[in-house]
């Protein structure tokens, strides 16, 4: 392994999974980890008659769900093609004088 990479080990619902990470990434791993296990507990907690299956499947849903939210929020797309705009505008004002 180069110095790029490391090993680390996660504990999520109290299983230890073991990972060749690259290092700059371990903190990101870490905290998914982390709320991977917040996630969790929280429907363990609000519904503590649900199966294994079931609490792991709504922390997916409720993480996937994110993700996806967050996707929308960064779309940088309409932003640069406002620029882009802005900037022909400013061209064809600039070439007129």
């Amino acid at each position: 392994m180069d110095d790029k990479m490391m090993k680390i080990n996660l504990l999520i619902d109290c299983l230890r999974y073991p990972l060749n990470i690259r290092r700059e990434d371990e903190l990101l791993y870490r905290d998914a980890a982390k709320l991977i296990n917040k996630t969790l507990n929280k429907y363990r907690s609000w519904r503590p008659e649900l199966s294994s299956d079931n609490h792991w499947a709504m922390a997916a849903l409720e993480l996937a769900f994110d993700l996806t939210k967050m996707k929308d929020k960064n779309d940088t797309q309409p932003y640069l093609n406002k620029i882009e705009e802005l900037a022909k505008e400013l061209d064809n004002y600039i070439n007129k004088e």
